[in-house]
């Protein structure tokens, strides 16, 4: 180990100086070519030239999407696109990417989506109109074919999604249905919570409408770690390595995140090069500022990272490498029907687990003897008996429920959603709340598990 006394001072400081002024002078120039002066100063990072600050971003996009081995040559790729800065930049790097110039250029099918939410945004219709207008220009100048569903088609079955090319009306059916259901929620976290959900099931359903078998989404960095925070906070701690990693496998579609690298301080210098102006603002979905955790969390990054330049890269690749023990038995029943995710409030009552910690605790501290009126209506409609015919609710309509065996209850529907979705329903009534696809999908589970039952007996 060194010591103090170790150390002799000489009192020649010229090496030290010279020594100085030369790292000075470096911190001055590029650091890739060591010839240019910086033109891009990074946080945390060296200064780039121009030149070579676009040939490091041409490449960490190159990158990402060749050390995957995800995509190959023929597939279709549906990009989600909203108009903002994030996924403007993706859009550029695609057409940059696949132009003649372009070495190794990128070979694969493009469509774009734009998912039209005005309407939870609180928009009127001409606002609504001339925002799609603006973003069918910009995709038709960047050479790709667009198509646009409004968010409220996720209330709909999947062979009746209308979707539409972008320069056509698209449906605004169901949306007062959606607002209904957005206002029974609890807060604006489970609001959010419950957005995010429905627009990843939305953009699933695209693509496999479109024809397509991956999707891209413009999630950066700094987006990947709020979520990463705000899901931890939201109980979805067991999904963090399938949000953080660069493939989201949930479903037969895969979600990449090829922009999953980029700071938004890169993506800012990118757009200012190539002079591209995104058509809208970053808003928040439905909440302000601070009034719920997906906010909490966003703000408690950013200012982080303004003091420690490391904060979101630590958080995002530490998140990748989290990932729970999968049993290889469990299947596709075996997931939630909201996010995809292996289900998790399932407990045995011999089973030591966080989860049969939580229903200890609640059966502790709760008073399971006094129960107001009130605590017996709720428990009453939580299992009031519903059956699904065409889809459509009968509300225990005994007539309708004679010709059907198949019915659900809200406790059937709480057997298949995983803890952090549970949050989201949770003092609501789920039976009049969940969309309609969700409850048919529910459905069929229990037609299955039932049909399963009946067989058993008759298995070798």
């Amino acid at each position: 180990m060194c010591s103090l006394n170790d150390c002799i001072y000489d009192g020649n400081n010229d090496e030290m100086n010279k020594n100085t002024k030369h790292s000075l002078t470096n911190t001055t120039l590029c650091r890739k070519c060591r010839h240019e002066d910086v033109d891009v100063l990074l946080i945390g990072q060296s200064g780039y030239c121009k030149t070579c600050f676009i040939t490091m971003t041409d490449h960490k996009f190159r990158a990402a999407l060749g050390k995957s081995k995800i995509i190959r040559q023929g597939d279709s790729i549906l990009v989600d696109h909203s108009g903002e800065l994030n996924s403007t930049v993706l859009l550029h790097l695609i057409k940059s990417g696949m132009s003649q110039s372009a070495h190794k250029k990128l070979i694969f099918k493009t469509l774009i989506l734009y998912i039209d939410d005005g309407d939870i945004m609180g928009r009127t219709i001409d606002e609504r109109n001339i925002l799609k207008y603006k973003i069918a220009k910009e995709i038709k100048d960047s050479g790709f074919n667009g198509y646009a569903v409004s968010l409220n088609q996720i209330l709909c079955e999947e062979n009746t999604l209308d979707i539409k090319p972008i320069d056509q009306e698209i449906c605004y059916e169901h949306e007062d249905h959606l607002c209904t259901i957005l206002d029974n929620l609890p807060d604006n976290t489970s609001r959010t919570d419950l957005l995010n959900q429905l627009r990843r099931r939305l953009l699933i359903l695209a693509a496999r409408k479109l024809g397509c078998n991956k999707i891209f989404v413009a999630d950066s960095a700094m987006e990947i770690a709020t979520k990463v925070l705000g899901d931890i906070c939201l109980g979805r701690g067991a999904q963090l390595s399938t949000l953080a990693n660069f493939c989201d496998t949930r479903d037969e579609v895969k979600i990449l995140k090829p922009l999953r690298n980029f700071t938004q301080q890169e993506l800012v210098y990118y757009s200012e090069h190539y002079k591209i102006k995104s058509i809208k603002l970053r808003e928040s979905n439905v909440t302000t500022l601070a009034t719920s955790i997906q906010a909490l969390a966003h703000n408690f990054t950013a200012d982080l990272e303004s003091q420690f330049s490391g904060t979101i890269s630590t958080i995002f690749r530490t998140a990748e490498k989290i990932s729970p023990r999968i049993n290889s038995q469990q299947n596709a029943e075996d997931n939630c029907v909201l996010c995809d995710a292996r289900l998790d409030a399932t407990s045995s009552t011999e089973e030591v687990s966080a989860m049969r910690a939580i229903e200890v605790s609640k059966l502790m501290s709760s008073n399971i003897e006094i129960k107001t009126s009130n605590d017996k209506e709720n428990e009453k409609s939580n299992y009031t008996s519903l059956c699904l015919e065409d889809k459509i609710y009968c509300n225990n309509n005994t007539e309708c429920c004679k010709n059907n065996k198949t019915k659900i209850t809200a406790e059937d529907v709480w057997r298949y959603l995983c803890y952090s979705c549970r949050l989201i329903f949770r003092n609501s009534e789920i039976l009049s709340i969940l969309p309609i696809p969700l409850l048919f999908a529910v459905q069929q589970r229990l037609a299955l598990k039932s049909m399963r039952e009946e067989i058993n007996d008759f298995l070798l």
